[in-house]
């Protein structure tokens, strides 16, 4: 009796979805609604941004690591400013980055419906971050899951395959917190879509966009990939 192996087909796998590819190029809208002063400021903000993979280097364990030289500008007529240099690579199983010196797990592979996973396994859960002067646990109970793929996604006037995976959705008196992510097949990221906001649960009737006496609305939305 004679042992088979079935060889694997990773092209179904999906490492598609978060292409790594040097030389790639993407463009984002950036709009954020920053609330400041316990609430009684609201500040609105349109940018763009632009990431652009570069060159890589072994980590130690071996993986290819790929630059990702990131760009500011206020306005589409504005000159691009460089700001920071961030990481990214995929192995067998992840899709890494890492962003102002924290790493995600961003997705794993074989992408399928309903998987989870811990994409901030790399994190401390308590850490916190700033926000217009004011301290944050912006990463607080998330919980990723891959809640559809082969979903259509409307991107530069055409329909294009994505996974929309939910990193959080989690809601108190106090505090919101809600992110999902878009990947396009052979794209990348086409959205992300943020809601951070604390109150002190004074309004607990109130939407959320009323009450937030602290955090942020941020979506970035994918208008230029090369």
């Amino acid at each position: 009796c004679k042992k088979e192996t079935e060889p694997v087909d990773e092209s179904t796998f999906g490492y598609n979805y978060f292409p790594v590819i040097q030389g790639k190029s993407w463009i984002y809208a950036s709009d954020s609604i920053i609330y400041d002063n316990g609430g009684t400021r609201v500040d609105t903000f349109r940018s763009f941004i632009r990431e652009d993979i570069g060159d890589s280097f072994s980590d130690s364990e071996g993986n290819t690591v790929y630059k990702l030289s990131r760009y500011f500008r206020r306005n589409e007529t504005d000159n691009w400013t460089r700001t920071n240099t961030w990481t990214t690579y995929i192995d067998k199983t992840r899709a890494i980055r890492t962003e102002e010196n924290l790493k995600f797990v961003k997705l794993v592979f074989p992408v399928k419906k309903g998987l989870r996973w811990d994409g901030n396994i790399f994190l401390d859960k308590d850490i916190k971050i700033d926000v217009a002067g004011e301290s944050i646990e912006a990463y607080k109970n998330w919980k990723y899951r891959m809640e559809e793929i082969s979903d259509d996604f409307n991107f530069d006037g055409k329909v294009v395959e994505s996974i929309k995976v939910n990193l959080v959705d989690d809601s108190s008196i106090i505090d919101r917190r809600k992110v999902t992510e878009y990947y396009g097949k052979d794209i990348g990221l086409l959205q992300k879509e943020m809601i951070i906001l604390d109150s002190d649960g004074s309004k607990p009737n109130e939407p959320w966009e009323k009450k937030a006496q602290k955090g942020f609305i941020h979506i970035l939305t994918l208008i230029e990939v090369k």
